[in-house]
């Protein structure tokens, strides 16, 4: 098992920060900075709770509200879009918001990993030094473990962590598209990563783009090491 072996199902940077009242005033304007700055971005929706852009050719979202920006990018091959969209369109936004500071700062990282039943899966997280399972507790219960799902959250001062390992298995609809086995294989191992940073910040006091970088950068290095 090596990194490259692991398909970046989705990734998301979310930034919050204290209520901007004035979205519902600068909405229809933002709306149209990002039309005319970004064409590739879609507009979708807005309401009084969102508005909605999608980059349809490299599976990306955009919604921004009243108290949060969100990018989400589905199938990545290629982090170098989604890092260009955070730091690009991002001041479009807290400009016309006026903003000052973020609250939080997430950055989340879901990786699969195809194998060949169920039960490879399970006994992937079984096996990990990251959560150890004795015996004896699962056999109150049954013989083994079955599509396990396993949650831990780590804490180092105003950084989060958000480890979540589980056993999936994929169920087919009859009639649905095609889908890409890479990153939707039939059985699998998913390994969801949240970054945060809690705390009131500057917004100048961080690049998104190396945020970002940062965090794929650790998962490359570690994200084996995690597993086993």
């Amino acid at each position: 098992m090596i990194f490259s072996d692991f398909a970046l199902n989705r990734t998301v940077l979310e930034l919050r920060y204290e209520e901007a009242f004035i979205y519902w005033d600068t909405c229809g304007s933002i709306n149209s900075a990002i039309k005319a700055g970004f064409p590739n971005w879609k507009w979708e929706k807005t309401t009084t709770e969102l508005s909605a852009f999608r980059e349809v050719q490299k599976k990306m979202e955009l919604n921004f509200n009243i108290s949060s920006i969100k990018f989400v990018q589905d199938q990545v091959e290629s982090l170098n879009q989604f890092k260009l969209a955070a730091k690009e369109i991002t001041p479009q936004i807290i400009e016309k918001l006026k903003l000052t500071k973020f609250t939080r700062v997430g950055n989340r990282f879901i990786y699969v990993l195809g194998l060949e039943s169920i039960d490879q899966g399970t006994e992937i997280i079984k096996k990990s030094k990251l959560i150890q399972v004795p015996e004896d507790k699962l056999g109150i219960f049954g013989d083994s473990p079955y599509k396990s799902t396993y949650i831990i959250y780590i804490k180092n001062g105003d950084n989060q962590y958000r480890v979540e390992l589980a056993a999936i298995e994929r169920v087919d609809e009859v009639g649905a598209e095609r889908i890409d086995e890479k990153f939707f294989p039939k059985y699998g191992l998913r390994v969801d990563v949240d970054f945060s940073i809690n705390k009131k910040m500057q917004i100048d006091e961080i690049s998104l783009e190396d945020y970002i970088q940062a965090n794929f950068k650790f998962l490359e290095n570690n994200l084996v090491q995690l597993v086993r």
